[in-house]
């Protein structure tokens, strides 16, 4: 099974390479369409982390299906990019290469599949591999069915091939009234591809409410850059910067990572931390931010009398910005501990106020008292007892 899944790497990364060595290649300014190398790389971050994910579950876990998953994944996602790359050569460059158009007929498909174990499997099945329940069975074969009838559909569909109009025709596509019903089979199946996305994701929440111990951890392990991710795309279509868009892309590329180091327990309980970072810096960036550009434009209208550029403005902002980065660091770390980490943010209190207590308190019992009250309120035990050692003489 390891061998296997070896091979499977070693075949996406191989495709890969070869998508990569056509960007720079004579004659990429010929093909249309095609992605500029930043672009490309960026992208090859996601393209390779969920077979790399991938054959590392598959090669620590072989009887868990994750590992599969992303390597499937992978697999195909880096198809269809080989296959725009293998067939856009010979169409717009001029070389010969064999089955090109079989190819491209493979790298119509294989996206569709992806998405589908990728929206449906892949979280229906975290992280042990097996269904939440007996009830989520008919939501599985409702996304087998949606993923092979859509494939399927699209595999037979009549006419050109998309994104080649006009020059490569599905060499296996139907005519006659099968060719209307795949039309609608597709547009169809991809809906309902997205409708067994969101029952997968429900189950992921539903599990997550009842869960307790490693299984709560090892789900927030997937929920937190699934969670990135649609915050940073719902914030990349409002805003229009790259910068969100770069973080779009790094909570998509976190996905499999996040779900490998929770199938293998790595650090899991790290996840806690990282989410309480992210959260407290996420913010202070807004706030710090907002803060900055509030203040130049204001101190711009203010200094226009006296001064003819923008400099003293933005140096005094900065400036503003820097020394208010600490006393806003602290303030919203508690405001997150507060709201999110309720029972840590109570545990800390209760021990700074025993910590008072044993400065300013001299009398043994109130201390003894003072001490059980702190681990009630932090351990919650079942039952308290203090043990004082006699002095002897």
């Amino acid at each position: 099974m390891r061998v296997l899944a070896l091979g499977l790497f070693a075949v996406t990364v191989a495709m890969l390479a070869y998508a990569l060595a056509s960007l720079v290649l004579p004659g990429a300014e010929l093909m249309p369409d095609h992605p500029s190398l930043p672009d490309f790389l960026l992208f090859s971050l996601i393209f390779i982390s969920f077979p790399a994910v991938g054959l590392v579950v598959s090669w620590q876990r072989p009887e868990n299906p994750i590992g599969w998953i992303f390597l499937a994944i992978g697999l195909l996602m880096v198809g269809s990019v080989f296959a725009a790359e293998y067939a856009g050569r010979v169409l717009h460059v001029g070389w010969v290469l064999p089955a090109y158009e079989l190819v491209a007929w493979t790298g119509d498909w294989t996206w569709f599949v992806a998405t589908g174990l990728a929206l449906t499997f892949a979280v229906l099945l975290f992280p042990d591999g097996r269904l939440p329940g007996t009830r989520w069975r008919p939501v599985a074969w409702f996304a087998a069915f949606a993923i092979v009838g859509t494939m399927m559909a699209q595999a037979v569909g009549p006419g050109d091939l998309d994104g080649y109009e006009g020059a490569i025709a599905n060499p296996f596509g139907l005519d006659g009234r099968l060719s209307d019903a795949t039309d609608a089979i597709a547009a169809g199946g991809f809906v309902a591809i997205l409708v067994a996305g969101l029952l997968s994701v429900a189950s992921l929440v539903v599990r997550f409410r009842r869960a307790r111990g490693v299984e709560r951890q090892q789900i927030k392990g997937l929920l937190y850059p699934v969670c990135l991710f649609l915050v940073a795309q719902t914030a990349a279509l409002v805003v229009q910067i790259d910068a969100v868009w770069l973080l779009a892309l790094a909570g998509l590329a976190a996905i499999p990572v996040g779900a490998g180091v929770a199938i293998l327990r790595y650090r899991l309980f790290d996840i806690d931390v990282v989410i309480n970072r992210t959260l407290v810096y996420a913010s202070l960036s807004v706030v710090l931010g907002m803060l900055y550009v509030g203040l130049v434009l204001a101190l711009q209208v203010l200094l226009s009398p006296f001064t003819a550029n923008n400099a003293p403005a933005v140096a005094i902002s900065t400036l503003a910005v820097a020394g208010a980065f600490g006393p806003a660091r602290r303030s919203l770390q508690s405001v997150v501990d507060r709201r999110f980490y309720r029972a840590r943010y109570d545990a800390g209190r209760t021990i700074e106020g025993f910590a008072a207590s044993l400065r300013d308190e001299v009398d043994i019992r109130a201390l003894t008292a003072h001490l059980r009250t702190a681990a009630q309120r932090t351990l919650q035990p079942t039952s308290t007892s203090v043990w004082l050692r006699e002095r002897r003489s």
